[in-house]
């Protein structure tokens, strides 16, 4: 029974998903649980998966293309299904009125056809000509898939004497190939060499993989049939081949096909291509990689499993590396590219959401900005300690962020969300961390804080800045915060006004840590290092002495973090 295949929610702000790349083409072979494309929301990435086996039978939107949550992506059917209904639902009934006429067109001339076969050669069929015409006939009326019939017309293959694995009976790509192979294609008019040859080439197609998998095969002369699997159901997918190939499939098979040592260094030489051009890499690091101009496949990664991130192609982009390969392909160097420019970047995905979203905030919330310094000595010197006694590593923000919550522990009302006009305080403190990503700031979460050992702390905000950084953050990263840190004050910001985000009712920004010349008792004056903080929130909750009293706590903490350090070491 078919169905339509829907744009899954990939979070509680997702308004689009638009589809970043198709992996099945329409009549492909899906199963159960296998990724047919790659889409992308406002603020991240997902996949696109089918819920049973049988056929694409039609991809409703292009790549580049997208809808809602819920709307219609494609149609997958068994072999044989009528979906035109399912079109008509799906479309609103032009895209279906459309098949249903080229459906129509296509029936007529096989009637057509087979009525001129069955009516006539009538000498040939006495005189046994009549076999491959009848059959060819008969061939036509089996039911079977889009790719089962493109096998048998390439391997000869009777589809009227392949028995049917498919769904409702239909004849599969394996099954042609089986019958391939146990020599169903002899029949044809090839044998010998070239029967072998398909035969081979039949059993390394009738193998479980991915598209791409497939493609990588195919660029790496790899027998898919030598691959152990690794992917959903057992599928051979991109990565398995690339392992085969690094391992010395690719030139087996190459130098299989070919003569001497000239094709033995191709192979080897189409192996490392094809290892320089497999990269791990979110989809965002790779339209990063190119609009810099870099060659994804020279950056080396430093994310988990050496993945590519944003930080390295940036760094590679502002190398030596970087500049050679900006000025490879336009003439131009990376110098001549840097500088003011005539250029349109229209609004789209998440920089269109955050822009949505910002203006939101400032339109219904009554931004007021408070600051205030601190004495930083103490803060530094507990996340040194800290750092030595602990594991993992431990940093200012670590310790910061216990000052923060023992701040909303005594100030709850700045640990909540303003929606349809009530003001919810939450005993959960789920602290949002902003992280610069190409796209914009994204605030992925640190839930329950107070709860968490300074040992905990760190490792969770450590995985949700890199997961943020990397790309690989789900919308469960960005959901629930209950309170949001900027800090600005890596990049020598002094101070500033953060926007709030919604329906957060306040956020803290950190400014740079920096040394002054201040007081130190009995006249006297001494250099040292002080940090600001920049307090925004939205004044119909809470007032300014509200916010006054709050930095003061703060302050206080940050001032004489041990008490906090201590108890939060021994959780």
């Amino acid at each position: 029974m078919g169905y339509v295949v829907k744009m899954p929610k990939l979070g509680m702000d997702m308004d689009q998903g638009t589809v970043v790349e198709w992996f099945v083409e329409e009549g492909g072979e899906v199963t159960d649980g296998e990724v047919v494309a790659e889409i992308e929301s406002e603020k991240t990435t997902g996949e696109v998966r089918v819920r049973q086996d049988g056929v694409l039978h039609h991809r409703l939107l292009a790549e580049g293309e997208g809808t809602g949550p819920g709307g219609a992506v494609a149609i997958v059917g068994d072999a044989d299904e009528d979906v035109s209904d399912l079109l008509a639902e799906a479309t609103g009934g032009a895209a279906a009125a459309e098949a249903d006429e080229s459906a129509g067109e296509a029936t007529s001339g096989e009637e057509t056809t087979a009525s001129a076969a069955t009516a006539g050669d009538t000498t040939g069929e006495s005189g046994g000509g009549a076999t491959a015409d009848a059959g060819g006939a008969t061939s036509e009326s089996v039911k079977a898939t889009p790719r089962a019939k493109k096998r048998a017309d390439e391997l000869g293959v009777d589809l009227a004497s392949v028995d049917g694995t498919g769904p409702q009976g239909a004849v599969s790509a394996d099954d042609v190939e089986a019958a391939a192979e146990s020599g169903g294609a002899a029949g044809g008019d090839a044998g010998g060499e070239a029967a072998s040859a398909e035969s081979k080439s039949g059993a390394s197609e009738s193998v479980k993989a991915t598209p791409r998998a497939k493609k990588r095969a195919d660029e790496l002369g790899v027998d898919l049939a030598s691959v152990d699997g690794t992917g959903p159901q057992g599928a051979v997918s991109a990565d398995d081949v690339e392992a085969a190939a690094e391992s010395g499939g690719a030139a087996e098979a190459t130098a299989a096909d070919a003569d001497g040592e000239t094709a033995a260094t191709g192979a080897a030489a189409e192996a490392e291509s094809g290892r320089a051009e497999h990269v791990f890499a979110p989809p965002r690091v790779r339209r990063l990689a190119r609009e810099l101009d870099v060659d994804i496949a020279a950056v080396e990664g430093t994310g988990g499993d050496g993945q590519v991130t944003e930080a390295d192609v940036r760094a590679f982009a502002e190398g030596a590396g970087g500049a050679a390969e900006a000025g490879a392909g336009d003439g131009q160097t990376a110098a001549e590219r840097v500088g003011t420019r005539d250029e349109e970047r229209p609004m789209k995905g998440m920089r269109r959401t955050i822009a949505s979203r910002l203006g939101e905030s400032y339109r219904e919330s009554v931004h007021v900005t408070v600051h205030r310094t601190a004495d930083a000595e103490a803060l530094l010197a507990a996340a040194d300690a800290a750092d030595e006694g602990l594991a993992p590593k431990i940093s200012v923000t670590d310790v910061l962020l216990l000052a923060l919550s023992a701040t909303l522990d005594e100030h709850p009302a700045f640990n909540a969300t303003y929606e349809d006009e009530v003001h919810r305080l939450h005993a959960e403190q789920n602290v949002c961390i902003a992280v610069d990503v190409e796209e914009g700031l994204v605030a992925p979460v640190v839930r329950g804080v107070s709860t968490l050992s300074l040992s905990e702390l760190a490792e969770k905000r450590s995985e949700v800045t890199q997961r943020a950084l990397s790309g690989e953050f789900t919308m469960d990263d960005l959901s629930g915060g209950t309170f949001t840190v900027s800090n600005l004050g890596v990049l020598g910001v002094e101070s500033f006004d953060p926007v709030i985000n919604p329906p957060q009712v306040a956020i803290l920004g950190v400014d740079t840590i920096a040394e002054e010349v201040v007081p130190v008792g009995d006249g006297d004056v001494g250099v040292r290092k002080r940090i600001g903080f920049d307090l925004s929130f939205d004044h119909r909750i809470v007032d300014g002495a509200d916010a006054a009293r709050f930095l003061g706590s703060l302050v206080e903490h940050v001032e004489n973090p041990w008490p906090l350090v201590v108890a939060a070491g021994g959780r």
